[in-house]
């Protein structure tokens, strides 16, 4: 984060996360779910809060091998979160009485979870009076962009619907590495999790999610070029795993950049090149657009 931007800090807070164990962790120890789940801690750490008491089960102390059966619930309590900071540029750009259209910047998640729970956009939200939103699409905590909240239930519903069935038109735009010998190419490689927060994408993979990104040439460079990107999808990671595929990946991506860390041992903690530019609705009438970053042409 660069030293000329806002930026939000909290004071540091107890907390405790509980949540329940799934299918996939069913059979498996205390400790291979907390070292697979958040991998971001070392086995010795997980070890330690474990022994420690932090970590349990069913709201009791657990060993670190103890099995574990689908639906039991785990508690993670931290006596002081200090939360990373995040850049304080949250816009609010248009409201009715059904929706909120906002500026989300990046690095900043969506809402509580892992190392954030009030520097999160729902929560900054909330603090702006704000209250009561419903989520009706994502974005990565690294990308930003425009978000769309539903302010009722009858327009959650409906806006849900249009993302279910593909009838919104996304725009997003991407610095990527490179100067694709292509001006456009549509990507359709699956896409599923890999392990921990990192996906991958390639023909074949058993158990992937369908996923197609249109890809079009807006600016070319020496070194890097700008795309507009379409996806017709919306898989986790799908434009920077198509991009990726495409041999052109987004130019500070971290995870599947040049020389990325795939182990999902490292946090991401930057904000990447790819902004969530364009998001209509026809049937809602809703038209958002921003203009491509002007350091990007430089």
């Amino acid at each position: 984060m660069t030293v000329n931007r806002p930026v939000r800090i909290v004071s540091p807070y107890p907390i405790t996360y509980r949540f329940k164990v799934k299918s996939e962790f069913e059979g498996k120890s205390l400790l291979d779910l907390m070292t697979t789940r958040f991998p971001f801690h070392g086995v010795k750490i997980w070890e330690t809060k474990i022994s420690n008491g932090h970590v349990g089960v069913n709201g009791h102390e657990a060993s670190a091998n103890q099995i574990l059966s689908k639906g039991d619930e785990v508690f993670h309590h931290n006596p002081k979160v200090i939360e990373p900071s995040v850049p304080d540029e949250v816009e609010v750009l248009e409201q009715t009485d059904d929706y909120l259209m906002v500026y989300k910047p990046a690095p900043l998640p969506m809402h509580p979870g892992g190392r954030y729970n009030k520097n999160t956009l729902i929560s900054i939200l909330e603090e702006q009076g704000f209250e009561n939103l419903r989520i009706v699409h994502r974005l990565d905590a690294v990308t930003s962009g425009l978000v769309l909240f539903a302010r009722n239930k009858t327009f959650a519903q409906k806006a849900m619907v249009a993302f279910s069935e593909a009838r919104v038109q996304k725009t997003y735009y991407a610095l990527v590495t490179g100067n694709p010998e292509k001006h456009s190419i549509t990507i359709d490689t699956p896409v599923r999790r890999k392990t921990g927060f990192v996906f991958e994408s390639e023909l074949g993979l058993k158990h992937a999610k369908e996923a197609v990104t249109f890809f079009e040439v807006v600016r070319r460079g020496e070194k890097s070029a700008i795309i507009r990107c379409s996806p017709k999808t919306g898989r986790t990671h799908q434009i920077r795993l198509h991009l990726e595929q495409w041999g052109h990946p987004i130019i500070d991506d971290p995870i599947y950049g040049i020389d990325g860390d795939k182990s999902s041992k490292r946090a991401q903690k930057v904000g990447i090149s790819l902004l969530n530019a364009g998001l209509e609705i026809k049937e809602l009438g809703i038209k958002n657009e921003l203009a491509v970053p002007e350091s990007w042409f430089l």
